[in-house]
């Protein structure tokens, strides 16, 4: 409804990304069914100026922006106001239109010539809104939201819901797409639940439920939330050992990790603490520092990814696209890719050991569809990122370097990777688990280290959501109380 904010939420691979598509004009429909957008029908399947016409607009989850042009850029692209005569960029009205589109969202000190790629990540999504909004008129149309908080900061995200009340405050209306339960119960009015491409709830008050009701509706089931038990590993050995590790925010890091035991890294946006699984595979080139698995000693100022990974060091990025999976490969060569040259021989790969490993992570993660041949691309997010996962845990690591393994996956799909993590950890590997949420980290972890301005700050020793969250903020709550 008008001044509507919707969201629609279910597991991976329940219809929620095709549905975007479709709204997208990417997919067509099937034949029978209709969209009505103020009243006036929506031709499908859409094309880029239908959308326009009807006032559709998308902000995608990666925001899609130019960091090398500017904010006037970035909103104009695609739709460039030209001289007449000249065909030449009028750039005096799309810096003029482009100040008037974020003055109309009540963004402050943002000037249309600034860079993208200097931008905070509220700065960005505020562009990557005034694009999408760039023609639509007040209090008409559909602003379609597809995970568009998920990159951003706790202190990014009351930026971005200021500017989305801004915009329904107007009359529009905002249909949101996010696996962030409790952003979903906080920010949208109605609530649409799929479940296997169906509609299983509509339109239901978020005032009314909660985020276990949303859970079991979308599983079919009530939601066992993981809760972490520490159990003694199968595993033994000598303990990971870090060194003087320093990034370009962290400094000085020394940690010891045992064979079994998971340590959780977290902090505010910016600490240090998101550099430290990046620095330890080499996936970022290391100031100072050293590593010691096993008997492999690494400086990993000089080392590379190779050397961590014959060191037994595996690496879970955050973004599973651009730095995980090779998306257009299948599931069979992205789980086997890492482990060719030790099992392969000179134009003969084999087949047996391909089919074996893949086989136990199709069966231990719960890979949907159960089929080896799939392109990764194809996949749901939530099964992607098991992929990733079961592409390390096949190798069988000595330190699992995880950030954020649990972004932008369902409740389900977040119980499954979880599970797969501690029952990793008993097998005797050193798990270190950076994350900014709280819920992750008690679930799984013996202790937390919080960092702070790129040190370790607190470490919290039986860590509980609360006692995470209150380690990470303790800095501001002691600042406010000295103030007051």
């Amino acid at each position: 409804m008008p001044g509507e904010t919707h969201a629609v939420v279910g597991q991976n691979g329940s219809g929620k990304s095709t549905l975007i598509k479709i709204l997208a004009g990417y997919h067509a429909p099937d034949r029978g069914g209709r969209i009505l957008v103020d009243g006036a029908p929506l031709p499908l399947p859409a094309r880029l100026r239908d959308l326009r016409a009807a006032g559709i607009a998308l902000v995608h989850q990666d925001f899609g922006l130019l960091d090398e042009r500017s904010v006037a850029e970035n909103i104009a692209v695609g739709a460039f106001a030209v001289r007449r005569r000249s065909r030449r960029v009028d750039w005096a009205a799309e810096r003029a239109r482009a100040a008037e589109i974020l003055a109309r969202l009540d963004v402050r000190g943002l000037a249309p010539d600034t860079l993208v790629g200097g931008l905070d990540p509220a700065q960005r999504s505020a562009v990557a809104i005034a694009r999408a909004l760039r023609n639509q008129r007040p209090g008409e149309g559909l602003l379609v939201l597809d995970e568009s908080t998920r990159a951003l900061p706790k202190d990014g995200l009351e930026d971005f819901y200021r500017v989305l009340r801004t915009v329904v405050g107007a009359g529009g209306a905002a249909l949101m797409v996010s696996h962030n339960l409790q952003e979903v119960l906080r920010v949208a009015d109605k609530v649409t639940v799929l479940r296997d491409g169906q509609v299983v709830e509509a339109a239901r008050d978020a005032a009314d439920l909660t985020e276990r009701d949303v859970a079991r509706m979308m599983l079919g089931r009530t939601v066992t939330q993981a809760r972490h038990v520490r159990e003694p590993s199968t595993g033994g050995g000598p303990p990971v050992q870090v060194r003087g590790l320093r990034g370009r925010a962290l400094q000085d890091l020394d940690l010891d990790l045992a064979p079994g035991e998971v340590v959780g890294v977290t902090g505010v946006a910016g600490g240090g603490w998101e550099e430290i699984p990046y620095l330890l595979a080499a996936a970022r080139r290391a100031r100072a520092g050293r590593v010691r698995v096993a008997a492999t000693a690494l400086d990993l100022a000089r080392a590379d990814s190779v050397d961590c990974i014959r060191a037994g060091i595996a690496l879970l990025p955050e973004n599973r696209i651009a730095h995980g999976l090779a998306t257009t490969l299948t599931v069979a060569e992205n789980v086997t890719l890492p482990r060719v040259r030790q099992h392969g021989r000179r134009f003969a790969i084999g087949r047996a050991w391909q089919l074996n490993e893949v086989a136990a992570v199709l069966r231990d993660l719960d890979v949907r569809p159960r089929r080896a041949d799939v392109p990764v691309g194809q996949l749901s997010g939530g099964n992607q990122q098991k992929v990733m996962l079961g592409k390390w845990l096949a190798g069988r690591p000595r330190l699992l370097l995880l950030h954020e393994p649990t972004q932008a996956v369902d409740v389900g799909a977040r119980e499954d990777i979880l599970r797969a993590i501690s029952a990793t950890a008993r097998q005797g590997v050193a798990v270190l688990f950076a994350s900014i949420q709280p819920a992750d980290l008690a679930a799984v972890c013996d202790r937390v280290l919080v960092v702070r301005d790129g040190r370790v700050a607190a470490e919290v020793d039986e860590p509980t959501e609360q006692a995470v969250v209150e380690s990470v903020y303790a800095d501001d709550r002691a600042s406010a109380a000295q103030k007051g």
